[in-house]
C-alpha cells in the first residue's frame, strides 16, 4: 500500500530533494540520531507537543478566542492553543508549513533551508535563520536556540512524527496546517486564515491566485486546447500517474486535459496515484506534453519510455517537488510552472 504523499516523492537529500514525503522517509530515507541532551530527553517529538488527534477527516470545529491573547485552534481532528499574534515563529517544513506561516502574515524567524527551486525562497523576511539539520535529522537545540512562541507545520510531516510514537516535552504551542495534498486547497486556505481571524489575507491570496490564473489562461489556452496532458513521476523501476491532487486542481483550472484524472479517487485512502510498470508505460503514449517528477530517474532510460511520442519530441517538463503539495500562495507559484511547460507545445 502506498500512501499519496509517497508515491509523489522520491530522492532525498539535504543539499536538493526532487520529492519527499514523511512517510516515504520513514521506511526509505531517515538515518535516525540523538538530539543533544542539555534539554533532557527532548525528542522532535517533543517539538510538537501541542497538538493532538488524527482523524483526517475534511470537517472543521469551532475556533475561538478564550482570551485577546490566544486562540483556540481546531480544525480536521487537530487542536492547540496559540497565541493570536505570535512573535517569534518557526516553520518545521520548507512546504506547507513554511506557506502558511507566511500567508498569515506571521513573523518568521526561522525555519528550514529554503532550498533552490523553493518559491518560498522569496518570501522569507530579512533576518530568516536557517536551522541546523533538516526535517528528518533535526536539531532541537537550533529550534530552541531561536525561543519561538509557535510552531507551524504540515500535517504530513506531523503524521510522520506521530507514527514514531517519540517521547514529548512541551517547547512551544504548534499549529498543524491541514489540505497540502487535497485537491481543495482553496477551501482549506480561507478556512485555516478565518479561523486565525485572518480572513483578508486569504481573501487576498485568492485573489491573486485568480488573477494570475486569468492571465495564464489568456498566455496558453490556444497551446493546450485539443491537447493531452499527463502529470507523473518515475520511481524504479516504475512509474506513477496523478489522478487526483492539488497539482491536477491546479493544472485543471488552467484548461489542461489532464490524463488519468479521476474525480471519484477517494482522496482520503492515501491512494491518489496509477502505478505503471515499464511494460504497462506505453500506456502514456497519448501524451502530448508529460509533466514529470525525478526526470533523472534510472527508469527514465528504459526503452518503452524513450518510445513515448512525447519523449521523442522532447516535450518532457519538470515537476518541481514544491509545487507538489501547497495551499494558495503555492498554487499560484504552481500557474507559473504550468504555463512554461505548456510552452513546449508551441
Amino acid at each position: 500500500m502506498r500512501s499519496d504523499t509517497r508515491s509523489c516523492c522520491r530522492n532525498v537529500s539535504p543539499a536538493g530533494r526532487q520529492g519527499i514525503s514523511p512517510t516515504h522517509v520513514v521506511h526509505n530515507e531517515l538515518t535516525r540520531r540523538g538530539f543533544g541532551r542539555g534539554v533532557g530527553a527532548l525528542t522532535l517529538g517533543g517539538l510538537l507537543v501541542a497538538c493532538g488527534g488524527n482523524n483526517g477527516s475534511d470537517d472543521v470545529r469551532d475556533s475561538g478566542s478564550s482570551d485577546s491573547d490566544t486562540i483556540d485552534f481546531s480544525y480536521q481532528g487537530y487542536r492547540a492553543k496559540i497565541p493570536a499574534n505570535p512573535k517569534r515563529v518557526v516553520a518545521l517544513d520548507p512546504r506547507t508549513g513554511m506557506e502558511f506561516a507566511v500567508m498569515a502574515g506571521y513573523p518568521i524567524v526561522a525555519g528550514y533551508r529554503l532550498e533552490k527551486g523553493n518559491h518560498l525562497a522569496t518570501q522569507a523576511p530579512s533576518g530568516f535563520k536557517a536551522l541546523e539539520g533538516n526535517e528528518t535529522e533535526p536539531s532541537a537545540e537550533s529550534v530552541l536556540a531561536q525561543e519561538p512562541d509557535l510552531l507551524v507545520i504540515g500535517e504530513d510531516w506531523w503524521k510522520f512524527y506521530q507514527e514514531k510514537k517519540l517521547l514529548t516535552e512541551d517547547i512551544a504551542p504548534v499549529l498543524v496546517v491541514g489540505g497540502g495534498f487535497s485537491p481543495f486547497w482553496r477551501r482549506h486556505t480561507e478556512e485555516q486564515l478565518t479561523l486565525l481571524g485572518r480572513e483578508q489575507q486569504a481573501k487576498k491570496r485568492l485573489t491573486t491566485y485568480d488573477t494570475r490564473l486569468a492571465a495564464a489562461r489568456k498566455e496558453v489556452g490556444r497551446l493546450i486546447k485539443g491537447k493531452k496532458i499527463l502529470v507523473a513521476g518515475a520511481e524504479n523501476p516504475q512509474f506513477w500517474a496523478q489522478t487526483r491532487s492539488f497539482y491536477l486542481s491546479v493544472a485543471r483550472d488552467l484548461g489542461m486535459d489532464v490524463m488519468f484524472y479521476d474525480p471519484e479517487r477517494d482522496i482520503t485512502s492515501g491512494k491518489s496515484n496509477e502505478y505503471y510498470s515499464l511494460e504497462k508505460v506505453d500506456a502514456f503514449a497519448p501524451a502530448d506534453l508529460i509533466i514529470l517528477q525525478n526526470p533523472d530517474d534510472p527508469a527514465t532510460r528504459a526503452k518503452t519510455w524513450q518510445r513515448l511520442p512525447a519523449v521523442r519530441a522532447g516535450r518532457v517538463a519538470p515537476l518541481n517537488y514544491y509545487s507538489n503539495a501547497g495551499l494558495a500562495l503555492t498554487a499560484t507559484a504552481l500557474l507559473d510552472e504550468l504555463v512554461s511547460a505548456a510552452k513546449l507545445l508551441g
